[in-house]
């Protein structure tokens, strides 16, 4: 009876173990800013590896003087999907016609400020659709993703302005979007040519 009882306790000893040891790194990953990324990157991959999909990651693109940075493309039969990754702990306020957004953490009383990333996504595609042009890549079908990262199970925003498809979604709402018909279409995209070729822009 008594070895039984020991067997329980130190089960749930290791169970609370493991969970502390999560909640550590994923603390620990959050307040170096590297949360965001690392969670998005993990469901792209996990998509991508059962479709024969490309993930590339902090794709750079610079012309005449101006350079952006994509977070992640992906790329499949489909086309193309770029996706932002923010972390943010707090409420999220933002306004399509105004340039700047905003992080509430009324718990920490911060306010953080940063650049409205629809407008930002906009500039990306705008340079990316310029650039491909340049290597007589044309009419690539291109999809935009804006995904708010949390500590929270759920992130309250409080946005205005935007238009029919909202770009900017949380964790579960991103995962719900890549489950969309349009990202099984085939539209005869040559996933390895286009992947290298987008590669080659940083170079």
């Amino acid at each position: 009876m008594k070895t039984s009882i020991f067997a329980v306790i130190a089960v749930v000893l290791v169970a609370l173990a493991v969970v502390l040891l999560w909640y550590l790194r994923k603390s620990m990953l959050f307040s170096k800013g590297n949360y965001g990324k690392k969670t998005v990157k993990s469901i792209l991959n996990r998509y991508a590896i059962s479709r024969n999909y490309k993930v590339l990651e902090n794709v750079q693109l610079q012309l005449d003087g101006k350079t952006q940075t994509i977070d992640f493309v992906l790329v499949g039969f489909f086309g193309l999907l770029f996706v932002s990754a923010l972390q943010g702990e707090g409420d999220f306020y933002g306004d399509l016609k105004e340039p700047r957004w905003s992080f509430v953490d009324a718990d920490h009383d911060r306010k953080v400020r940063f650049d409205n990333p629809v407008l930002e996504m906009d500039k990306k595609v705008d340079l990316f659709r310029r650039l491909m042009s340049q290597k007589k890549v044309y009419n690539l079908k291109i999809d935009t993703a804006v995904v708010v990262v949390s500590t929270k199970s759920e992130v309250p925003m409080y946005l205005s302005h935007m238009g029919e498809e909202n770009i900017v979604m949380t964790v579960k709402d991103f995962k719900r979007f890549l489950e969309k018909e349009k990202f099984e279409k085939d539209n005869n995209v040559d996933v390895a040519a286009i992947a290298q070729t987008i590669a080659s822009l940083g170079e």
